[in-house]
């Protein structure tokens, strides 16, 4: 006899509420995993033993009829639980903008802080581009446009494109942003859905981890290691590819350890990510900020297949006009053009047009860029006087120094460095849990960054005799 509709309900929540129960037995045996890895020293993330369990998971699904997507969903799921359970801390209590606000505070009371903690360099827009955004601005340019972008602006950027790296793209694939972090999200919008997976080479901004889980997926993290230079090794992404994985952010030069990849090793990320059908999402912000060049994934023959993302901020001093860009396949670049008609309408015309005024300037970008080697030679010059371990440069605004864990805490640390000192860094915690590090912007003035490293050398030599 068949079961009427009551039965067939009850019986399906019986079985959800069955879930629930194994959800809390296989955390219980998580906990012991744990404790067993503590012991022994071993990573939290094992992603071996994750592609087994989710191996047979599908195994099983497929015996029953289950879609993979769905399995692959539930996988990234538990996946992240355990993950979390293992690395549970307490709450921090401090966070890198209790940092920015507290360094203000200090100096509304005229206090002098050395400002090395802020990835925004102090060099502001060119008159050209403050002149024509305000024109703009007071001639009527401030009505709804479309979302995409303004036609003239993103016909420049094609041209520009094809000028510096010989890649032909139309402006369809072009669309203009709320600066570079809101195109992080766009592309993390389009590219993932809840329980997809994104890989993020650390240390790293860490606005990568916190996207992945704002749009419902889950960031998968490869280390990478100061003694190895920070360049990944290709077999250890690959291990870390799963079939939840759907896209990889690559950027270099690298926030916070100014590391440019090799064309070599960038290209065989490109082709590795491209062979699993995985989108590369190329930060290139800083792309500008280089002495003798930076590898694109324009230059890469499988360009199309991905997504750069380009800012105003840096390259220009644009940094509060919140403006940059998304190059991808026309497609998704519609789908981004249609969020933000739905969140903002579209980038105000006024700051486009400064935006398309800057464009063609083409030796500012030269000059700001001759500005922070000038200073990160100074950087590296103080550094190596206070004798920190760092890996020099290749490129953007930031040293990345070794210097030591000097308390329990990183952002303690920090926080006690400019009580102390009246100096602002950002902790390596920040950038994928590097503790013996610091990043140091050079936002600053010359002088600052000159008087703060050598501060941050006498606070050092104190924490050290401290500890002795």
């Amino acid at each position: 006899m068949e079961m009427d509709l009551t039965t067939l309900r009850a019986e399906s929540r019986r079985l959800a509420v069955e879930l629930v129960k194994v959800l809390a037995a296989r955390r219980e045996i998580v906990n012991k995993i744990a404790e067993h890895k503590k012991t022994l020293g071993v990573e939290a993330v094992a992603p071996d033993v994750e592609k087994e369990v989710r191996r047979a998971m599908l195994e099983e699904a497929a015996k029953h009829g289950i879609p993979e997507e769905t399995i692959n969903r539930i996988a990234t799921i538990i996946f992240s639980d355990a993950v979390e359970q293992q690395t549970s801390t307490p709450k921090q209590k401090l966070t890198h903008f209790d940092i920015l606000r507290r360094a203000v505070e200090l100096q509304k009371n005229g206090r002098e802080v050395q400002r090395l903690e802020v990835g925004e360099p102090d060099l502001g827009a060119p008159p050209e581009v403050r002149h024509s955004a305000a024109n703009a601005l007071l001639e009527g340019y401030a009505r709804y446009i479309d979302s995409r972008g303004l036609a003239e602006l993103r016909a420049q950027i094609v041209n520009q494109v094809y000028e510096k790296h010989g890649f032909e793209i139309t402006p369809e694939n072009v669309v203009i942003t709320p600066g570079g972090r809101f195109a992080i999200y766009l592309a993390a919008k389009t590219l993932l859905r809840e329980g997809d997976e994104l890989l993020v080479i650390d240390p790293s901004w860490p606005m990568y981890r916190q996207v992945a889980p704002f749009v419902g997926a889950r960031s998968v993290h490869v280390k990478t290691l100061f003694e190895d230079g920070w360049t990944p090794s290709i077999d250890a992404v690959e291990r870390h590819i799963s079939s939840s994985t759907k896209a990889i952010i690559l950027n270099y030069p690298n926030n916070p350890t100014g590391k440019i990849l090799d064309r070599t090793t960038f290209n065989k990320l490109v082709e590795l990510a491209t062979d699993h059908g995985i989108t590369v999402i190329s930060d290139e912000v800083y792309a500008d900020y280089v002495r003798d060049g930076h590898v694109s994934i324009l230059d890469n023959d499988l360009g199309k297949q991905h997504v750069l993302i380009q800012s105003f901020s840096k390259s220009y001093g644009m940094t509060g006009y919140r403006i940059g860009y998304v190059i991808a396949d026309k497609n998704l670049v519609a789908k981004m053009a249609s969020i933000i008609g739905l969140v903002i309408t579209c980038v105000p015309e006024f700051i486009q047009r400064g935006a398309l005024t800057a464009l063609g300037l083409r030796d500012a970008p030269k000059e700001y860029a001759a500005i922070m080697m000038r200073r990160m030679e100074k950087a590296v010059h103080e550094l190596e006087k206070i004798g920190a371990e760092f890996y020099r440069p290749d490129g953007g605004m930031y040293v990345f120094p070794r210097i030591g864990k000097l308390g329990e805490d990183a952002m303690a640390t920090a926080f006690e460095l400019l009580e102390s000192k009246g100096v602002a860094v950002a902790p390596g915690s920040l950038f994928g849990g590097y503790d013996d590090f610091i990043r140091i912007s050079l936002g600053a003035p010359d002088e600052s960054i000159v008087k703060g490293i050598r501060l941050l050398g006498e606070f050092i030599a104190e924490k050290g005799r401290a500890r002795g």
